[in-house]
């Protein structure tokens, strides 16, 4: 049952859904109404608890603000936001309805730490009850509401906790994970190109016209558009802009922050590095060789020349130098043993993750405020630098505006010829169209646009667009003779395959090892080295079914050759091993513990969930449904 789960996790891992149930708690993909209700004054009802229109509409917008700034402001199109919504607020309430039947509470002190935990509602750190009221002022909510949602959320919380805290992991499950992570296996086998085949594939035209018909959505031309757009570019906007020195001065008071000087120290330093800590010749080696030259810069010999010579940095070609750098930009322990450092002062060895290192400091900054006048030329352009982005972007907008007032880019460009338009050639949603590219989002708004339609102002890396739909084709499958030659290569192509594939399976048949079909149809044995089971095939790639058949089939001749791309193998598992348990690392079992806890963990929370959801009464209004 693990192995289901891990294989499905896995995969569900690529979907964006994954990366939203984390904001929301489980999300389901089936749901049930247990009778739909008839102008009903709620919105859901879970059992005895009625949802009303308010809630639900929060509920909604909050989980779309939430996908927003998550995706940059663009919603997928499949993506049904209102069940996911229905779905949470449904959870939600089973488990408090559950949490009210086993008698989990929350305490007010309980209530009480969780928003003093709340940095919104904190000054320099610690909770501000005067700041607290004023949040919630701005909010429209009163203490007593808001407490209430903190309650329900820690009883929820409470209710999972309880939940999947029900579960565990035992010895077994983490040796089992372990091994199947860790096996490895070695094989060989036989490459057989259908290439080879094509010359003997015969054919008519009545079985090329037969392929087609049973093909031909293969052979579909996808629907194509054609789009004229205008381009704004801030680059060659080409104003100039000034600022005042009372526009100067009001900066620099109202932006405090941006002109304190951090901390600054400038070092070189010289690196030998370590691969595998665990790999006690390697570091040793490491050691002597970071000491040795430690010793020569005790000498007097040269620190740029020394690490020119052995530093196993980039910044070696520059005797070292790593330039000024602040607090938080280096690993912690070089960045704790350089600013213990005096300016012109040198650090016996220093060990990090990478290696070990010897430090030189040739300069230092202390943390300052920058004064007016030291701030000024950044200021300047600074204002310069927002005046013309403010003046660009009102550009563009009035720009749009008269636009949407003539209704189109053609109609614009009728009375306005300075304007420059420029014109794609038709494309499908596949193809890569300058200047829309690869921008999968921008292509689903241009291709849902009506014939003269435009789309709103277009942000592609800094440049402003707007289009608007030319012309479209619609998609269609071209009749037979005009791709016959297609159909053909085709036909040709799998009959070639499927050739390659008899002849494999009349060799498996025929001979009993590898070696013998090699030797009695003059074929080449290849050799792989051992890979994992969650590794590609070397050499062949990717194929979950290959795979499985391998590690459990060590020293066999697999009975059946497999398809990979236009060729096919025959494959002998020369080996398969099973790694030591005992040499695991507690971090390797943490790791794998923690793995198989969150896959138990959110199926047993999904079964209990489940559970309740059969045995309880629940009512979507159908003007929430079709929303």
């Amino acid at each position: 049952m693990l192995r289901v789960f891990r294989e499905k996790k896995r995969l569900l891992s690529i979907f964006l859904w994954l990366v939203i149930a984390a904001f929301i708690g489980t999300i389901f993909l089936v749901w049930g109404m247990g009778g739909k209700t008839k102008q009903a004054n709620f919105a859901i009802k879970v059992n005895d608890y009625e949802v009303s229109f308010a809630e639900y509409q929060k509920e909604y917008e909050n989980f779309s603000n939430t996908l927003k700034s998550l995706l940059g402001g663009n919603l997928p199109d499949n993506l049904d936001i209102n069940k996911q919504v229905i779905d949470g607020i449904v959870e939600k309430y089973l488990l408090i309805d559950e949490a009210n039947k086993k008698g989990v509470f929350v305490s007010d002190i309980e209530v009480l730490h969780e928003i003093q935990k709340i940095p919104s509602f904190q000054t320099n750190g610690k909770f501000d009850g005067k700041r607290y009221m004023e949040v919630l002022k701005l909010n429209r909510m009163t203490p007593s509401q808001f407490e209430r949602s903190i309650r329900t959320e820690l009883i929820v919380n409470k209710m999972k906790a309880l939940i999947e805290n029900s579960v565990f992991v035992n010895e077994d499950e983490i040796k089992n994970e372990y091994n199947y992570r860790n096996t490895v296996a070695k094989i060989s086998y036989i490459k057989i190109s259908s290439e080879k085949f094509k010359n003997k594939v015969k054919y008519t035209d009545s079985e090329l016209k037969d392929y087609f018909e049973k093909n031909k959505e293969n052979y579909r031309v996808p629907e194509k558009i054609k789009v004229k757009y205008i381009m704004f570019d801030p680059e060659q906007f080409n104003k100039t802009f000034k600022a005042t020195e009372e526009e100067i001065e009001k900066y620099y008071l109202q932006h405090p922050d941006e002109f304190q000087q951090k901390e600054e120290i400038a070092a070189k330093h010289i690196l030998i590095r370590v691969k595998d800590w665990k790999n006690k010749n390697e570091v040793e080696s490491a050691k002597k060789k970071i000491s040795d030259i430690l010793a020569k810069i005790k000498k007097g010999e040269k620190f740029e020349d020394l690490a020119k010579k052995y530093s196993e940095d980039p910044s070696a070609k520059n005797g070292g130098d790593l330039g000024y750098f602040t607090k938080g930009q280096m690993i912690k322990e070089f960045e704790d043993a350089t600013f213990k450092l005096k300016k012109g002062e040198i650090s016996d060895v220093v060990k990090t993750p990478v290696g070990f290192h010897i430090i030189k400091v040739y300069d230092y900054k202390p943390e300052k405020k920058l004064t007016l006048d030291e701030a000024k030329e950044q200021i300047i352009e600074k204002l310069k630098t927002l005046k013309k982005n403010a003046a660009f972007n009102e550009y563009v907008f009035n720009t749009y505006r008269d636009i949407l007032k003539a209704s189109n880019i053609t109609a614009y460009a009728l009375e306005n010829k300075n304007i420059k338009v420029y014109e794609t050639g038709y494309f499908s949603i596949f193809d890569n169209v300058p200047p829309i590219g690869n921008n999968i989002d921008l292509k689903n708004k241009l291709f849902r646009l009506d014939t003269a339609e435009i789309t709103n102002i277009v942000d592609i890396q800094g440049v402003k667009y707007i289009f608007e739909l030319e012309d479209r084709k619609d998609s269609y499958i071209p009749e037979f003779n005009t791709i016959k030659d297609e159909v053909t290569k085709d036909f040709i192509d799998d009959k070639a395959v499927e050739l390659a594939r008899q002849e494999s399976e009349n060799f498996l048949k025929k001979y009993k090892t590898i070696n013998e079909i090699a030797d009695k149809e003059k074929y080449s044995v290849t050799t792989t080295p051992y890979f994992k089971r969650t590794e590609p095939i070397p050499d062949l790639g990717i194929n979950t079914d290959l795979s499985k058949d391998i590690f459990t089939n060590k020293g066999k001749l697999l009975s059946t050759p497999y398809e990979m791309g236009d060729n096919v193998y025959i494959i002998s598992v020369i080996d398969v091993k099973t790694p030591d348990y005992n040499k695991i690392t507690k971090e390797e079992k943490d790791e794998i513990k923690n793995y198989i806890l969150n896959i138990k963990q959110n199926e047993a929370l999904s079964s209990y969930i489940d559970k309740l959801r059969n045995q309880a009464k629940i009512e979507i209004n159908p003007a929430i449904i079709t929303k």
